[in-house]
């Protein structure tokens, strides 16, 4: 065989394997999305399986919602997922899928304004594992799946849309009379046990599912958010956190990261519980007291 010859069948080799490739490379595109649709359906219907096993009691069968029970889910406010009107309306910084996903795994223990009037008695448990649920993380995607799978929803808003207004905003504290506002005894090694065991009890409750059990910033609610939730742990940070500041946070809230507002919801005691309990990892308990 001649070396013209071995040239040659090299050549047509490489132009038949370039072709093929070519070829191959031109349905990859179609390959992938039929792939992408195929696993996005076995997902929608594995989270129908879990819908009916574990959400129809309180959303109904197609998320109708249940009278004194849950809201609807299946709904255009929540599911338009171009304008968000429902997320707007409760200062949500991140998707709707992020915003249904944390909702599932960390569960909401009270209900916020939208559903004030509502008469629901029912509260969203947590249901992912990461939050001591009882579902994987691929479970709870499944389930968020099946739900945005309903968009742009079937039924009305759940209450009328309306630009929220921002309520009066509390007299600050001056710096000089901030120790004398807290309802018991603090000094700089801290309140002592018994009111951080009871600060936890409150954190637990309210404030774990984005803040997470540690402290660190990284519960589920996190995910999605504009700005991740405080690390309580970050000791550099937290000498750079005002005592005064940290109460404005817990008492007014943060409109431009989600954080909600307790001043409403918490008494004026287990808000200073918290408080002292958020910055018990750091030791930094009444200092800095001022910006």
């Amino acid at each position: 065989m001649s070396v013209q010859f071995k040239i040659l069948v090299g050549i047509l080799f490489t132009i038949a394997t370039i072709v093929v490739l070519a070829i191959y490379g031109f349905a990859e595109d179609s390959r992938m999305r039929t792939y992408q649709a195929n696993f996005a359906g076995r997902s929608i219907q594995a989270g129908g399986d879990y819908f009916e096993r574990y959400c129809i009691a309180c959303h109904g069968e197609r998320g109708e919602g249940i009278v004194g029970k849950g809201p609807p889910l299946n709904r255009t406010d929540l599911l338009d997922l171009k304008n968000t009107p429902y997320l707007k309306a409760i200062a949500w910084n991140g998707t709707t899928a992020d915003f249904i996903k944390n909702t599932i795994a960390a569960g909401r223990p009270q209900y916020s304004k939208y559903y004030e009037n509502e008469g629901y008695t029912q509260h969203m448990p947590t249901w992912s594992q990461d939050y001591g649920g009882p579902l994987r993380p691929d479970q709870v995607d499944a389930l968020t799946d099946y739900v945005l799978n309903w968009a742009p929803g079937e039924y009305g808003p759940i209450v009328a849309i309306v630009t929220p207004t921002p309520g009066p905003t509390a007299t600050p504290i001056p710096p000089g009379e901030f120790l004398k506002a807290i309802p018991f005894p603090v000094t700089e090694t801290g309140p002592g046990d018994a009111i951080l065991s009871e600060g936890k009890a409150v954190y637990d409750k309210n404030c774990a599912a984005c803040h997470g059990t540690g402290l660190a910033g990284d519960g589920p609610g996190a995910q999605g958010t504009a700005k991740p939730p405080r690390n309580f742990t970050d000791c550099t940070a937290m000498r750079q956190f005002p005592l005064i500041t940290h109460h404005d946070a817990v008492v007014n809230g943060r409109v431009q990261t989600g954080m909600p507002a307790w001043g409403k919801r918490l008494s004026n005691e287990d808000i200073w519980k918290v408080i002292m309990y958020e910055r018990s990892p750091c030791g930094n308990f009444i200092e800095p007291i001022s910006p």
